[in-house]
């Protein structure tokens, strides 16, 4: 009896095996089908028809072709691009083959370990501003080689087969300005622009080497803000804000207008996010330029020879917030005042101190040989003094 059971459940057991198979095969023919189809291109998401034409369904639109298209009214770049009546405005293509030619790129070599053979460490941009050779391009670029004098600085220009050595001029840590010269030849130079004319929204285009073996890398964008304020090495600088894609090895490149003129040094990128690129503007460049050309360093810089911390509320117990003095360079502005380290500055020029910024502030609306007051809390009792500003070099 429990034998005739088995044999009656293998029996039953049987067909729905049969039956699986015969599915399984139908499903595996059906979706070979569908595959030859989708890679002959007989179906798939675009409706994609092999072979001969056939006549569109009344349901389905005609493609619009070409020469079926209205003159286009809208262009970004032109939209972007500003006018002057005694300037002739230039496409992005026109801008590159005017700029590019004097847009260097600029290596920094150093001898290797071992063999002593000189190896590239580090690069960036530059751009020609005159035929004999003069090059801008930004401090820390080639501050390296200024502090060693084992390294050297070599730059490519467009169209010139071996790198060309070249010197450096001057540099200038606070603006990120440095000038190197390469002799020689007469060279291609760019125009300098009049950045004070700036409007956010307008054309913007940057041309560099990128990761240092992109040389010649155009991109353009717009001008998304001007007069950004970042504080660098205690000086107070307004930059030029673009979307312009700027990366690693563009530092020191030219950013352009429509005009085809430099308006700024791009000298940073936002690296926590994209499109967020900064340039120099070219009319606080300039001054720094001539200065760096003519004497070597920048000269009639105002300086006031006091170094300052800042005490928040609470930073320890019993702590008065404000702005102290916590160095005074012997021999400095400072010192000669009467001031001493430990002052909590109150005001400066009738401006009242809540941070360093606001010194900074103070001290770039006044020229060298200048006299400021100065308001300080000693032990408990105000006390002011006159500071006569000294030149920084």
């Amino acid at each position: 009896m429990t034998e005739d059971k088995k044999r009656q459940g293998k029996n039953g057991a049987l067909p729905f095996a049969v039956a699986g198979l015969v599915l399984f095969f139908l499903f595996s023919v059906m979706q070979s089908i569908y595959i030859f189809a989708l890679t002959a291109g007989r179906t798939g998401n675009m409706n994609y028809v092999a072979g001969k034409e056939t006549k569109p369904s009344s349901e389905v639109t005609e493609a619009s072709y070409p020469e079926d298209l209205p003159e286009p009214f809208f262009s970004l770049e032109e939209a972007a691009s500003v006018t002057d009546p005694d300037k002739q405005t230039l496409s992005v293509a026109d801008i590159a083959a005017s700029v590019g030619p004097a847009t260097v790129s600029v290596y920094i070599y150093a001898p290797s370990e071992g063999t002593g053979a000189e190896t590239p460490v580090s690069s960036g941009s530059g751009f020609l501003i005159t035929e004999d050779g003069y090059i801008v391009t930004n401090c820390h670029v080639v501050d390296s080689a200024k502090e060693d004098p084992d390294m050297s600085v070599k730059v490519n220009v467009p169209g010139y087969e071996d790198l060309i050595e070249a010197e450096i001029t001057g540099t200038d840590v606070q603006t990120d300005i440095a000038v190197i010269k390469i002799s020689g030849d007469t060279y291609p130079c760019v125009t300098l622009g009049d950045s004070d004319l700036l409007r956010p929204g307008e054309l913007a285009v940057a041309i560099g080497n990128p990761l240092g073996t992109l040389e010649g890398t155009v991109t353009a964008g717009v001008i998304s803000a001007i007069g950004r304020q970042m504080n660098n090495n205690g000086y107070l600088m307004e930059l030029i804000q673009t979307d312009a894609s700027i990366n690693s090895g563009n530092s020191g490149g030219p950013l352009i207008n429509s005009f085809g003129e430099v308006i700024g040094v791009t000298n940073a990128k936002m690296g926590s996010a994209e499109g967020l690129g900064f340039a120099i503007p070219i009319n606080v460049a300039k001054p720094i330029i001539e200065s760096l050309i003519n004497y070597g360093r920048v000269v009639g810089r105002p300086y006031l020879g006091i170094t300052v911390d800042q005490v928040s509320e609470g930073a320890y117990n019993g702590a008065v917030p404000g702005v102290y003095i916590s160095d005074l360079p012997a021999g400095g502005p400072g010192e000669a005042a009467g001031l001493m380290e430990g002052d909590m500055i109150i005001s400066m020029d009738g401006v009242a101190i809540e941070s360093s910024d606001v010194i900074i502030g103070v001290r770039d609306s006044h020229e060298v040989g200048d006299e400021i007051e100065i308001v300080v809390l000693r032990d408990g009792e105000e006390l002011t003094f006159i500071l006569t500003i000294g030149d920084g070099n």
